[in-house]
């Protein structure tokens, strides 16, 4: 994956993580990097539809991500 096509929407602080959540340009998607306990470290990759569906109404996290898109269509 690019890293330079990322960029960050938001920040999540969970007990035993810390989920970034970005917008891949290039592809048109969410990823999201969690960092875990241990040192852990995963990667996972969504349709912007789906993504909105799994976080719907969580740390208002689908509203960062819906004024980002708005913001980033309007560019």
């Amino acid at each position: 994956m690019n890293y330079n096509n990322l960029e960050l929407i938001t920040t999540v602080h969970n007990p035993e993580s810390v989920v970034e959540v970005f917008f891949d340009r290039l592809n048109e998607r969410i990823v999201e990097h969690k960092c875990l306990n241990y040192n852990r470290k995963k990667e996972y990759s969504y349709e912007v539809g789906a993504y909105l569906k799994n976080v719907k109404n969580f740390k208002k996290v689908d509203q960062k991500v819906l004024a980002y898109l708005r913001n980033y269509s309007n560019q």
